[in-house]
This record gives C-alpha cells, structure tokens and sequence, in this order.
C-alpha cells in the first residue's frame, strides 16, 4: 500500500516551488503517512521523539530542528516493531520501500546503505530524507509483508543504478548550491561516467565481446549536451559543474533506454527541483 502524495495534496510535480513553509507543510504530511503504518513506534529528527500520541507538538518543533536550508535533507529515524517470531528481517522490510511512497511515480531517485538500514530519497516535490530504520522484535501478533512486484531487470545494468544516479544528481546539485565545489565536481563526474559506462556496455553487447583492442571513434553522449545548460551563474567553477550535471541528465535519460524501452523520462523531475533551487540561491558570484 502506497500510501503518501495524495493527489489532493501532492505538489504539481513540473512546478516545485521549496520554500520553508511548503517543506514543513510536506513533513507534516509525510509523518501522517508514515504513522498510518502500525509497526511504526516513533519517529526522531535531532533527539526530538515523535509519536501518534504527541505528533501534534512535536512534529513542527522536529522540522525546525532539522531545517537548515532549501537543499536540506532531513534525517528521520523511524523505529519499527516486528513480532518477536517474525521471520521479517530488516533486509526483508527495506525491500518494500513502496510502502514509505519509495516509488517511480513519486520518487526521482533513491539509494540504500544496507548495512545501516537506511533508505536515502528525493521525491519529486523535493523533499530529501535519509530514513533510518531502528529494529525491534517483541510481543505478538501477525505482520504479513507481502512481496512487491518485481520490475523486469536487466542485468546489463540493473534499476537501482537507475535510482542511484538520479539521486546522486540531487546530492551533487544541493552541494553546488551550498558552493561544495569539491565534492559536486566529484559526484557530477561519476555521473557523467556512469553514461560511459553504460556506453561501454552498449558496445560490449553489439560486438559480443568486452574485449577492444582498438576503439571506434564513439561519440561521447553527455559531450553532446555539454555548453547548452541554462543555469548560468558568471561563475565559472559553478557553471562548468552545472554543465556537468545538465548534460549527465540528458545522456542517461537518453542511454538507460537502451536497456529499458519503457522507461519515463525524469529529467524534467529533476530540472523542476533544479528551478526550484536556483529561485531559493544565495548569490554565487
């Protein structure tokens, strides 16, 4: 069950519109949601606690505290509890991300840390969070976790690269924005790598073989886009980064078709935030 972004409610993903208000608003929102699941005990952001019967009081003053800015993420520690015989584990539960609206439709990317049981996400109204999940198995009573449906993988390149990617782009944007030129250059760049990686791919498939000894004058596909992104600044580290990531953008959107036929575009997703975050700038130049 899906159960976040009401249409009634959701904001009309082409016109993202951050400003402090609309994200306490979406929190707010998104904690109601998230507490319609019953195994969920408490939420936590900055050692504020929040429950179903506190929510009320709390759940604002939390927003505060995690608040720093437009590209903010919110860590949002959610403790769950499972039946002491469940035979749901952590990595079961983390499967079914769909139930925290983990999805294509409302999400443009996402990334997980297994071994910290946590779930990193841009939605596509904006909303960052890293949700931490801490686990406990007491008392009794039925927990069923139906199995999601699958997506049809290929195993050229799987759909978490896909999800990865696009929040890899957010993060990289959000640095930019916060003038973490290091750090953005870096992520822009294992981005636009990622295209040729897929490229290569591309190739290995076509030839039947991983092995080149020479090449074939390939045409670069972000390259292509390069000196066309419309979000100068004047600065040039800034807008050579910010060209990074537009035609990274562009290229994968054009590549992982591809691999998926069907897939969607979410350049668009990620442009309305981009749009979003230069209206809310600090001037950079």
């Amino acid at each position: 069950m899906i159960l976040i972004f009401d249409q009634k409610v959701r904001w009309n993903m082409a016109e993202v519109r951050l400003t402090k208000e609309r994200m306490k608003e979406a929190f707010l929102r998104y904690l109601d949601d998230i507490f319609e699941l019953p195994e969920i005990i408490s939420g936590c952001v900055k050692e504020i606690n929040i429950t179903r019967e506190n929510k009320n009081m709390t759940a604002g003053q939390a927003f505060e505290a995690g608040f720093h800015d437009i590209y903010s993420d919110t860590d949002l520690f959610l403790r769950v509890r499972l039946p002491k015989d469940s035979p749901v584990t952590p990595e079961d539960y983390m499967k079914r991300m769909d139930r925290f609206g983990v999805t294509d439709d409302t999400a443009l990317g996402w990334m997980y840390v297994p071994a910290d049981h946590v779930c990193r996400v841009i939605f596509k109204n904006g909303m960052r969070y890293d949700l931490i999940f801490e686990f406990e198995y007491e008392g009794d009573g039925p927990f069923v976790l139906e199995p999601c449906a699958g997506e049809d993988e290929n195993a050229n390149w799987p759909t978490g690269n896909i999800s990865r990617f696009w929040f890899i782009q957010i993060q990289a944007l959000g640095k930019l924005y916060r003038r973490d030129y290091l750090i953005s250059a870096h992520l822009a760049n294992m981005n636009c790598n990622d295209t040729l990686v897929m490229q290569m791919i591309k190739r290995d498939l076509e030839y039947g073989t991983s092995h080149h000894r020479y090449g074939h004058s390939e045409q670069l596909e972000y390259a292509g886009y390069l000196g066309k992104m419309p979000y100068g600044t004047g600065d040039p580290v800034f807008d050579q980064i910010a060209d990074r990531l537009y035609a990274a953008a562009k290229a994968y959107d054009r590549l992982v078709k591809d691999f998926y036929p069907g897939y969607q575009d979410r350049s668009d997703d990620f442009f309305a935030i981009w749009d979003s975050y230069t209206s809310g700038q600090v001037s950079v130049i």
